[in-house]
């Protein structure tokens, strides 16, 4: 596939900037502006920052040997973003679009869809990767964004520890702990575009126990198609929840948190059946959850954990509705061994139980199913010298779908010196398939015939429950710097060799008579058709310009070639190749000025998407907010000023929308 150099982009962007007097005006620091010392954080804190998604145990970011970026709570609220999505834009290695008001397509390293199936996301270690679609319902992800502790992006395979289609990384969000919220807050939003409004009241039932209750409400307006019509993808939300936080003793400590959501989701599906029918072009939806976690410290060399939670979900869309109970135990101990083994297992089980609806566009084979996976794993740490440190480590799993799995991972880490590291990383992971790979019919299109003795052709989309597990064999190779006590360097190489892609075989059946009238069934059979390898590079810098001043870059290089294993043809290979951008760059500026004021400034520059017929895109954000005093903040947010509308993303079953330009004013009260 043809690649075009990088300073051919970065000229082509440069010249699309009509806004150049803003960016100078966003992100050069006026020595004059402020003498504060609210960004002069030391870059030593940054690189020690203390991840767990990794190995399931903590380590610092400069000793673990993956490519991980944490997001923080200050990100978060520097971005001025209002949903999880726009949270991970900038990302490097991550790539976020949106498909409409309420969808979103977001992946990593590759793969990009609406329902991107080779990334796992989770929210304090509960999963919500859907069994049904194998891919996230990002707007059935909604929460108070000011209660997340941190963002954990874990780029590469992470299937050793938390199982499959952990396949090209993991989200782990981190909710903050009900002590770190007490007292009441409450958040109005309004502006262009989007409007909500929740509050938080946290407390304490004695000296060892805290709790918090959290409700929020919001309405996102339509958007416009583009011809500048209105979309009808309107986006409508409630979610209320609690959490509980007590360390009764100096060994035990537990957690109990749940939440409730119920919301409404416009779409125009592109779908003939629909419209014959007058079924209504809307998705219904509610979800709940509850998790408990016990967590006991015999000793820094004895842990042990145990994790219980239960997640609900009803979907009504296209005239059906679909219901997922998920029940997930997962027990594990972490202990050291002859002083240079640190080690850490876990055991695990999973139940998830469905009830999905059928129409004449969905048919499930069987309606109800049950499906368990049975899992274990282990990984050693092992220190080989004062510098080096292997880590060699599998999951075995057994699910419904194709039994046993095996998942192994080694890593290495070299630790130069205090500011400089090198690791290097070979797994394997697998995606299972899905009850909407193994058990589905879907009908795609019916054509008329010409032929007044022929009948329609019906083209339709068969499961295949012989299916195998995706495959993927992943080398990493990083590198960690600080360079001085205000500019750090992390950077990562990878190549990926994926095995076993699902893709559409294409046969023609001949005459049915069902589903009536009769027809000539051209069927795409799901098969295990497609091979792929990916590689690329990612890089993110961050410098302390000033005391008052932080600036944040990252750089993403991707590419990806499939293929197929035998002979034949295959449509999919195109959109495969295509769905992601070669190259992703991104600036984030944060100044503090006079007064309490800061000035934020994300700038994004994202490649063109062949397969979708979207153009490179340049994206400027601004955020300007004043503190008057501690406990009051408020803000104003200008989004994708540089575009009155522009398309990120299609999707092949919905009409895709123009991502307009918007503005909106915040007010944070604390007391």
């Amino acid at each position: 596939m043809y690649t075009r150099s990088l300073p051919f982009y970065i000229r082509r962007f440069a010249k699309r900037l009509p806004f150049s007097l803003a960016l100078i005006l966003a992100f050069c620091p006026l020595s004059v502006f402020s003498n504060t010392d609210v960004y002069s954080l030391d870059l030593e804190q940054l690189v020690n920052v203390e991840v767990t998604s990794v190995s399931k145990k903590t380590q610092t970011l400069m000793k673990t040997a993956a490519a991980v970026h944490v997001i923080s709570q200050e990100d978060i609220r520097r971005s001025g973003a209002t949903s999880l999505p726009e949270v991970l834009r900038g990302v490097p290695g991550v790539q976020v679009a949106q498909v409409d008001a309420n969808k979103w397509a977001v992946s990593i390293r590759g793969f990009n869809d609406r329902f991107a199936n080779k990334l796992l996301v989770m929210v304090d270690g509960r999963s919500v990767y859907s069994p049904l679609l194998t891919g996230v319902f990002w707007n059935m992800q909604d929460m108070l964004l000011e209660d997340i502790e941190r963002i954990e992006v874990i780029r590469g395979p992470g299937g050793a520890i938390w199982g499959a289609n952990a396949v090209n990384g993991v989200i782990n969000i981190i909710t903050k702990s009900a002590d770190q919220t007490q007292g009441t807050q409450i958040t109005l939003l309004g502006g262009s575009q989007e409007k909500n409004l929740s509050a938080r009241y946290g407390g304490k039932i004695n000296d060892h126990t805290s709790f918090r209750l959290f409700a929020k409400g919001k309405h996102v307006e339509n958007f416009n198609d583009t011809q500048l019509h209105q979309a009808n993808d309107q986006w409508r939300n409630f979610l209320a929840g609690f959490r509980v936080d007590s360390d009764f003793n100096a060994h035990n400590q537990w957690m109990l948190q749940g939440g409730y959501s119920v919301g409404t989701a416009d779409q125009f599906a592109l779908t003939e059946y629909i419209s014959r029918n007058g079924i209504e072009n809307q998705i219904d939806y509610q979800s709940g959850n509850i998790l408990f976690r016990w967590e006991n410290y015999q000793s820094e060399n004895n842990k042990w954990r145990f994790q219980a939670y239960y997640d609900h979900f009803n979907r009504h869309s296209l005239g059906v509705s679909n219901e997922v109970n998920t029940l997930d135990l997962d027990l594990q101990n972490q202990f050291k061994l002859l002083d240079r083994h640190d080690v850490v297992w876990g055991l695990g089980y999973r139940a998830v139980f469905d009830n999905l609806e059928s129409n004449y566009i969905f048919t499930f084979d069987p309606q109800k199913r049950y499906t368990r996976t049975f899992s274990a794993f282990v990984q050693d740490d092992i220190q080989l010298s004062n510098t080096v440190r292997f880590t060699l480590g599998s999951k075995i799993e057994h699910n419904s779908f194709t039994g046993f799995e095996f998942q192994p991972n080694t890593r290495l880490l070299w630790e130069i010196n205090e500011r400089n590291s090198v690791w290097a990383a070979a797994s394997r992971a697998v995606r299972i398939p899905s009850r909407s790979d193994s058990d589905v019919r879907v009908n795609l299109e019916t054509i008329p015939s010409r032929n007044p003795f022929m009948p329609p052709t019906l083209i339709s989309a068969f499961g295949n429950k012989n299916l195998n597990s995706e495959k993927v064999y992943a080398f990493e190779l990083g590198y960690r710097s600080q360079l001085s006590h205000a500019f750090t360097v992390d950077t990562a190489l990878f190549y990926n060799y994926y095995d076993d892609l699902v893709d559409f075989d294409v046969n023609i059946v001949g005459i049915e008579q069902q589903p009536a009238p009769a027809h000539l069934l051209v069927a795409n059979n799901f098969a295990n058709r497609l091979k792929a390898s990916t590689y690329g590079a990612e890089i993110i810098a961050k410098w302390q310009a000033t005391s008052f001043w932080q600036l944040i870059s990252s750089y993403t290089w991707f590419e990806l070639d499939a293929r197929l294993k035998g002979t034949g043809l295959s449509d999919s290979i195109f959109r495969k190749e295509n769905s992601d951008p070669s190259h992703q760059f991104s600036v984030r500026s944060n100044i503090q000025l006079p007064y309490n004021l800061e000035l934020n400034s994300m700038f994004y520059y994202t490649d063109r998407l062949r397969a979708h017929n979207v153009s490179d895109q340049a994206r400027l954000d601004l955020r300007l907010a004043w503190s008057p005093k501690p406990d009051l903040e408020l803000s104003v947010v200008a989004q994708n000023i540089t575009n009155k509308q522009h398309q990120e993303f299609t999707a092949q079953d919905v009409l895709n929308s123009g991502i307009p330009r918007s503005v909106y004013g915040r007010i944070l009260l604390r007391f």
